[in-house]
C-alpha cells in the first residue's frame, strides 16, 4: 500500500508544480528569471521538509513504530488544504505584483525591473509556496522512515521503491495534467483534484496507521546490524552528500538546458515540455528502481553511483552533440501523410511520437541514470536504525539543495552566458568532480561495507570515462549545439548572424533579393517581405488613423520593429512604448534598420524588458491610445495569457477613451474550433470588434474601447494627407488608398458574435490553445463562419451611399469580390504541414474574368496573393 501512497502524493504534487509556474508566469511574467524562481523555492521546501521530517520522525519512531505512518497522513491533509489556499490566492497576486515592482534603466537595452523588484517577488513566492512544499517534502521521509524500520540491508532497495513510486506518481501527473486534467477541468479544476489526490493518500495512510499491522516495522535482516549497535556517526554521509548536491545541481541544470534545447528542435509547444519533464520523471522513476536493485543485489553502492555518473555525463553530452533540427524536420515529413490520413485520436499519437523520439534519445538514458543516485547514496549511509529518517532527509535536501542552486545558476548566468554548449559543458565538469566525494566515501565507509580494489577501479572507468566525454565534446566547434537548432539555410538563403541568450537562439537570414528573417527557436518569426510588412504595419496605422490625435502607444512584441516603425510615423505619437521579454531580438534589430528605420534610437521610443501583462499592469488606466500586439506562435506555451479574457479586459482599461487595440490571429495556426474560442474572448471585451486580412490568412481583430471600431473615407483621406509619411508607408504596402485600407475588411462583430457564440472562451483558467496543438505537424482549416465581406458597412458605413461605393471608392466592391473568392475557396482556409493535403496542391481557382483581371492589374497585392494562393494551394 505504500507505492500507492507515495505514487497519489507525487502525482499531486506535480499537478501542483506544473499548474502554478504557469500561474506565476501570469502574475510575475513568462520569463525564465519567473520559472526559475518557482522551482527554485519548490525544491527548497521539498528539500527542507524531508530534512526536518526525517529528524522528527526518527525521535518519535522508537516510542510508536506507527508514529510515521501516521504523521504522513496528517500531513498530505494539510498539504491538500494549503494547495487549495495557494490555487485560490495565486490569480489574485496580479495588482500585488505591480504594486511591489519597479523599472531601473539599462543603457544596453532600456528599461529592467529593479534587483529589489525580484527580491520582493522571491519574498511573495516563499511566502506562499515554501509552507506547502515544506510539508510536501516531509511525506517522502516519513514514508522511508516507516518502511525502512530496521532493515537496514534493504535500506537502498526500500528507499528506491518508495522514490521511485513517488516518481512515477509525478511523472503520471504532469502527463496527466497537460491531456486531462486541464483541457477537461481548467486549472482551477485540475488543482482541485490535486487536493483531493492529497486527502485520499493521507485518509489511507491514517486508516493503515490505525490497524495492528502499521506497529510492526520490518525487521533486520541475516547479516544486518541489530538495531541500536550501528555507530551513531557516520562518516560516509558528509561525503555522500556534497556528492548528491552536485548531482542534484547538475540534473536541474541539465534539466533547463534540455527544455531550451528541445524547445528549440521541437517548437515550445505546451505539449513538447510536457513530453521533456515526463521523461524525465520517468526515468528518475526506473532509475531509482534499478538503483535498490544493484545495491539489494551486490552491494557496493559507491561504485555503482560513480558508474552512473560517468556515463550520465557521457549519454547527457552524446545526447546534446547529436541532435539536429534537419533529422527532426525530415522525420516529420515522413510521417506526414500518416498524419493527414489519421482519425483524430491517432494524430495525437503521432505528433506526440514525433516529438518523443528525439526526447527519449536526448532526456531518457541521462535521466535513468540520475534517477540510481538517491537510493544509491542512502545505500552508503545507512547503517542505523535510529537515524534512517534525518539521514535520508539530510540526503534529500542535499540533492534539491543542488537543484534549487542548478535552475538559479543555469537560468541566470549559464544561458546568458556561456549558452547551451558552454553550460552542458561545466555541468559536465561538475558531475565529474562529484566522483571524488564519492571516492572518499567509499574509502570513509566500514571496512566490511567496501572492496577498495573494487571502489579504485570504478574510480578510474568513471574518471576515464566522464573526461574523455569532456573531452571530445570540447572538441566541438564553438557554435556546434546553436547550429544544430536552426533551420537548414533555402535555395540562396545565407545566414548572417546568430545568438543565444535567457530565452532564445536568434539567427538573422537574407535571401537574394535583399529579404531578411528573424529566426527565433527554430522557427521563422518575422521577415521583411513587403506582404509581410502590410499586416504587421497595418497593425500600426489602422488603429492610429482611426484614433482622434493619438499620442501614447504600446507595441507588444518587438519582431524585426516593422509594426513599432510604422507607429512613429504619425505625427501626433509622442511615446511609443515596446514590450518584450528578449534582449535578444532588441539587440537584433539593428539587422533590420532598413525596414525599421533603426526606430530604438528615436527618442519617443522606450523600451520595457518585461512581460506584456505585467507591463499593463504597472501602467496607469487610460494611459495609451494604440495597444497592439504580434505574439509568438499562438500554441506556444505561455501565450495564450496574450489571447484570453482576462488579458483583454486589462488592455482595455489601459486604453484611453476612443482608443483602439489590435490582435494577431494566425487562425491556421490551430484547430478551427480553438479560433473561435480566442474569437470568442476578444468579442467578450470588445464586442463591436471587425476581423480584417493584414495579408492573406494573417488576419487582425481590432476592438475599440468606447464600442464599434469605425473607418470613415473622408477624414481617413483628411489624415493621410496630414501625414505623408504614413501615406508613403501603406502605399509602400499596396494600402495607400482607402479602397484598399477598407478592402482588408474580413468579419463585423455581429458576425463574430455569431461564429462565436457556442464557443467557450480563453481565460486564464482555460487556456485552450496551448493544450490543442502539440507538434509542427497540423492540418488546420480557419473557420470559415468568420467570414462575411457583405457586413463592410458596419466597419465603414460612409463607404457606401444609397446602396452605391461613395466617390473615390467604385472599385471597393470588385476589390471585396475578388478577395470573397479566395476567402470562400476550402483550400484557402486549410493549411497543412509540412504538406498540402493530397488534392490540394492545384491552389485556389480564382475566376479571371475582364473585370478581375483589369482590378488585379491596377493593385499590387491583388496580382501578389493570387499568385501565391494559386501556387501554394491557398
Amino acid at each position: 500500500m505504500s507505492p500507492l501512497l507515495v505514487f497519489l502524493s507525487g502525482a499531486a504534487a506535480l499537478v501542483y508544480e506544473v499548474i502554478w509556474v504557469r500561474a506565476f508566469g501570469n502574475v510575475f511574467g513568462n520569463t525564465v528569471h519567473s520559472a526559475s524562481l518557482v522551482l527554485a523555492v519548490f525544491m527548497l521546501g521539498l528539500g527542507a521538509g524531508a530534512w526536518a521530517a526525517g529528524i522528527v520522525a526518527d525521535r518519535r519512531w522508537a516510542g510508536d513504530r506507527a508514529s510515521s505512518l501516521r504523521a504522513y497522513g496528517f500531513v498530505e491533509l494539510a498539504v491538500g488544504a494549503l494547495g487549495l489556499l495557494v490555487s485560490a490566492l495565486l490569480p489574485r497576486l496580479g495588482d500585488l505584483s505591480a504594486a511591489i515592482s519597479s523599472y531601473a534603466w539599462d543603457p544596453d537595452v532600456g528599461y529592467r525591473l529593479t534587483t529589489a523588484s525580484h527580491l520582493a517577488r522571491y519574498g511573495i513566492a516563499v511566502l506562499l509556496l515554501f509552507p506547502v512544499t515544506f510539508l510536501m517534502g516531509a511525506t517522502l521521509t516519513l514514508m522511508i522512515r516507516h518502511r525502512v524500520g530496521g532493515d537496514l540491508r534493504s535500506a537502498g532497495w526500500r528507499i528506491g521503491l518508495l522514490y521511485g513510486f513517488n516518481t512515477a506518481g509525478a511523472a503520471a501527473g504532469c502527463f496527466l495534467t497537460y491531456h486531462l486534467l486541464v483541457p477537461a477541468l481548467g486549472l482551477s479544476g485540475a488543482q482541485r483534484l490535486a487536493g483531493l489526490l492529497n486527502l485520499a493518500s493521507g485518509g489511507m495512510a491514517l486508516g493503515l496507521a490505525a490497524s495492528p499491522r502499521a506497529a510492526a516495522a520490518p525487521s533486520p535482516v541475516a547479516g544486518g546490524r541489530p538495531p541500536g549497535l550501528a555507530p551513531s556517526r557516520n562518516r560516509c554521509l558528509p561525503f555522500a552528500a556534497v556528492a548528491l548536491f552536485l548531482s542534484g545541481f547538475v540534473a536541474m541544470g541539465m534539466e533547463i538546458l534540455w527544455f531550451r534545447h528541445l524547445s528549440s528542435l521541437l517548437g515550445s509547444y505546451r505539449a513538447v515540455l510536457t513530453l521533456i519533464l515526463t521523461v524525465f520523471l520517468s526515468g528518475t522513476w526506473l532509475g531509482s528502481l534499478a538503483g535498490g536493485s544493484l545495491h539489494r543485489r551486490f552491494g557496493r553502492p559507491a561504485s555503482f553511483y560513480m558508474l552512473a555518473q560517468a556515463l550520465f555525463v557521457a549519454a547527457a553530452l552524446e545526447g546534446l552533440a547529436s541532435a539536429d533540427l534537419a533529422g527532426v524536420l525530415e522525420a516529420q515529413r515522413a510521417a506526414s501523410a500518416a498524419y493527414l490520413d489519421a482519425s483524430p485520436g491517432r494524430r495525437d499519437l503521432l505528433a506526440l511520437g514525433s516529438s518523443l523520439v528525439p526526447i527519449l534519445r536526448e532526456v531518457g538514458l541521462p535521466s535513468l541514470l540520475l534517477g540510481a543516485t538517491f537510493p544509491l547514496a542512502n545505500g552508503l549511509v545507512q547503517d542505523s536504525e535510529g537515524t534512517v529518517g534525518r539521514r535520508a532527509g539530510l540526503l534529500f535536501f542535499a540533492d534539491t539543495a543542488g537543484a534549487v542552486l542548478g535552475s538559479l545558476v543555469t537560468g541566470f548566468l549559464l544561458l546568458p552566458g556561456p549558452g547551451m554548449q558552454g553550460g552542458a559543458g561545466i555541468l559536465a565538469l561538475l558531475a565529474t568532480l562529484g566522483l571524488v566525494p564519492l571516492y572518499l566515501a567509499d574509502r570513509a565507509s566500514p571496512p566490511l561495507a567496501r572492496s577498495r580494489r573494487a571502489a579504485t577501479a570504478a574510480f578510474a572507468t568513471a574518471v576515464l570515462l566522464s573526461g574523455g566525454a569532456v573531452l571530445s565534446w570540447s572538441a566541438l566547434s564553438r557554435d556546434h549545439v546553436v547550429a544544430g537548432t536552426l533551420p537548414a539555410p533555402r535555395r540562396g538563403e545565407r545566414r548572417i548572424t546568430m545568438g543565444e541568450g535567457v530565452t532564445d537562439v536568434i539567427a538573422v537570414t537574407e535571401m537574394p533579393d535583399g529579404m531578411r528573417t528573424l529566426v527565433t527557436n527554430g522557427h521563422y518569426m518575422s521577415g521583411t517581405s513587403w506582404l509581410s510588412q502590410r499586416y504587421m504595419r497595418a497593425m500600426a496605422h489602422l488603429p492610429l488613423l482611426s484614433t482622434d490625435a493619438p499620442e501614447r502607444a504600446l507595441v507588444i512584441g518587438f519582431g524585426t520593429g516593422i509594426t513599432a516603425h510604422a507607429a512613429t510615423l504619425h505625427p501626433s505619437i509622442r511615446r511609443v512604448e515596446v514590450v518584450d521579454t528578449s534582449t535578444q531580438v532588441l539587440r537584433h534589430a539593428s539587422y533590420f534598420a532598413a525596414d525599421n528605420g533603426g526606430v530604438l534610437g528615436d527618442p519617443r521610443v522606450v523600451v520595457y524588458v518585461d512581460d506584456a501583462r505585467h507591463r499593463l499592469r504597472m501602467a496607469a488606466p487610460d494611459t495609451y491610445d494604440m495597444i497592439t500586439l504580434e505574439p509568438p506562435p499562438i500554441s506556444f506555451a505561455g501565450v495564450a495569457a496574450l489571447y484570453s479574457r482576462e488579458f483583454y479586459a486589462l488592455a482595455r482599461g489601459r486604453l484611453r477613451p476612443g482608443g483602439h487595440l489590435t490582435q494577431w490571429l494566425p487562425a491556421y495556426q490551430t484547430h478551427r474550433n480553438v479560433a473561435l474560442s480566442m474569437v470568442r474572448a476578444f468579442v467578450d471585451v470588445f464586442p463591436g470588434a471587425v476581423l480584417l486580412s493584414g495579408t492573406m490568412s494573417e488576419l487582425i481583430l481590432m476592438g475599440g474601447k468606447d464600442g464599434r471600431p469605425l473607418i470613415d473615407p473622408a477624414r481617413a483621406e483628411a489624415r493621410l494627407e496630414a501625414a505623408p509619411g504614413v501615406r508613403a508607408d501603406l502605399a509602400r504596402v499596396s494600402l495607400g488608398t482607402v479602397s484598399e485600407i477598407v478592402g482588408m475588411f474580413v468579419g463585423s462583430g455581429e458576425t463574430l458574435r455569431a461564429a462565436a457564440r457556442s464557443s467557450r472562451p480563453v481565460t486564464d483558467d482555460d487556456p485552450i490553445p496551448e493544450y490543442a496543438v502539440a507538434s509542427r505537424l497540423s492540418d488546420h482549416e480557419i473557420p470559415g463562419e468568420v467570414f462575411d465581406l457583405s457586413g463592410v458597412r458596419a466597419w465603414c458605413p460612409r463607404c457606401f451611399e444609397d446602396g452605391s461605393p461613395a466617390p473615390g471608392l467604385e472599385a471597393l466592391p470588385t476589390y471585396l469580390a475578388i478577395l470573397g473568392r479566395l476567402y470562400d475557396h476550402p483550400a484557402f482556409r486549410r493549411h497543412s504541414w509540412p504538406y498540402p493535403r493530397p488534392g490540394e496542391e492545384g491552389g485556389v481557382p480564382v475566376p479571371l474574368d475582364a473585370e478581375t483581371l483589369k482590378r488585379v492589374a491596377a493593385s499590387p497585392y491583388l496580382k501578389s496573393v493570387i499568385r501565391e494562393a494559386i501556387r501554394a494551394g491557398r
